[in-house]
């Protein structure tokens, strides 16, 4: 792990006095978000992504992108920030190794403006959520957003599956007004102690959900299902259409659900944009049985929060079955028969 070197900020660009270190991001085919807790002397995209040259496809942050050509790297985002989290798209399975890279200090001041704000963990380690930020700040976070999984702050206790900060990922943090900070570390896990908090994108087996740069979340106290509350281990299952954007195993209340969206890619294509209708069905694990939530959802928008209450659920159909209508062509009266569970 990293300790803080008594003289403190060097240089003024977020690096501390320690030695160099070397280390590896394990990415996953498809779109990472990521952060780095110490970058080269150079920190142009070009040489911080050497390693994954001809694997990495693109490479966005808050409101920058760039694109890999087959030779150069084109676009607006052309240095990389020790602060700043990225989403790395890769077309395969790989490992971003930075050598020689200069420690970020711990204590680094990120500046947060009102909205969503694409933010890194400075360190190589974890920190809850609530102890790793300042007390006097915490309030003025309504939410947090990482890859595949998100937390909202309830007010006396913060939701979801996102548990905690790691080095090495990037975080979306929902501000409500413009605020700085530093992350408190005093309770800061390292090395094989620290916590891997979030599982990602989940789905049941035989079903699939891209991980999308696009993402929202719903997270939802309770759901009954014809009178009787869902059981942990049931599948809550996110559609556009019907596209499968979204599933999470049923945790505890407030137990959230990712819904991806659409973000340019064809392995998106489908998937939800701004203003998109959501809804939700529930699988049984223990029964294989489907259920449809009746009540309506906010309409999904990128890096949309959504807080639900208790949710109603009924049995879907198994089988449908209707006749032809006679007599036909139609008379004043016609007869038309069908069949439904």
């Amino acid at each position: 792990g990293l300790v803080e070197d008594e003289c403190g900020e060097c240089g003024g660009d977020g690096s501390s006095c320690g030695g160099s270190i070397d280390y590896c991001l394990n990415l996953h085919e498809g779109a990472n978000l990521v952060s780095f807790y110490g970058l080269p002397d150079s920190t142009s995209i070009t040489n911080v992504m050497s390693s994954i040259e001809g694997i990495a496809t693109g490479v966005i942050g808050e409101g920058v992108a760039a694109n890999y050509n087959g030779s150069n790297w084109a676009g607006s985002l052309t240095i990389m920030s020790p602060i700043s989290g990225y989403w790395v798209k890769v077309n395969d399975a790989c490992s971003l190794c930075i050598t020689d890279a200069n420690p970020t200090d711990p204590s680094i001041q990120f500046e947060l403006h009102s909205g969503a704000n694409l933010v890194s963990f400075p360190v190589d380690g974890s920190v809850d959520i609530s102890s790793g930020l300042p007390d006097d700040i915490e309030g003025s976070v309504s939410g947090i957003i990482g890859e595949g999984v998100a937390a909202n702050n309830m007010g006396d206790a913060w939701q979801g599956s996102l548990t905690a900060f790691n080095g090495g990922k990037g975080y979306w943090m929902i501000a409500s007004e413009s605020i700085s900070f530093s992350f408190d570390l005093t309770n800061l896990l390292i090395g094989r102690i620290k916590t891997d908090s979030g599982v990602g994108l989940i789905y049941p087996k035989g079903m699939e959900v891209i991980q999308s740069t696009k993402q929202a979340f719903y997270f939802i106290e309770n759901i009954m299902i014809n009178g009787m509350p869902i059981q942990t281990g049931d599948w809550v299952l996110a559609y556009h259409g019907n596209i499968l954007v979204g599933a999470r195993k049923w945790g505890v209340p407030y137990s959230e659900v990712p819904a991806m969206g659409n973000d340019g890619m064809s392995v998106t294509d489908g998937y939800c944009k701004a203003g998109s209708k959501v809804r939700l069905k529930i699988l049984q694990e223990n029964t294989g049985e489907y259920f449809q939530v009746l009540e309506s959802l906010p309409n999904w928008q990128d890096n949309g929060l959504f807080t639900l209450g208790r949710l109603t659920a009924c049995e879907m159909p198994a089988e449908i079955m209707i006749e032809s209508a006679y007599p036909n062509p139609f008379n004043p009266v016609t007869h038309i028969s069908f069949g439904i569970d």
